[in-house]
């Protein structure tokens, strides 16, 4: 990815997936630019190689524990990709979001 391809940098907290709605969350805060629906979150295999997601979803988190609300990206997909997602253990790591990915 060109740093220009770039719209916004998201930092991961932790990540998760809901199989009956067949869906993978990403929980964190936007970093810098910003992040809309339909765009699309990378998330690295190794330091040259990344997998895109479409975000179907942005919703707003607040917890009791903590006074900055998160912002929660939802995926829509099926069990293979949840597998995949959840191997990889997305969380505590910087993702790029860009206009243009693959589904």
């Amino acid at each position: 990815m060109r740093p220009i391809d770039r719209q916004g940098l998201f930092e991961v907290i932790d990540s998760f997936a809901i199989r009956n709605r067949n869906q993978f969350y990403l929980i964190g805060k936007i970093i810098e630019g910003e992040i809309e629906e339909n765009w699309f979150v990378n998330i690295p295999f190794n330091s040259s190689l990344s997998m895109s997601v479409r975000i179907n979803s942005i919703e707003v988190v607040e917890m009791a524990s903590e006074k900055e609300p998160h912002t929660l990206l939802i995926v829509d997909c099926d069990d293979e990709v949840i597998d995949l997602l959840m191997s990889l253990n997305v969380g505590l790591e910087y993702l790029h979001v860009t206009i243009d990915g693959e589904d």
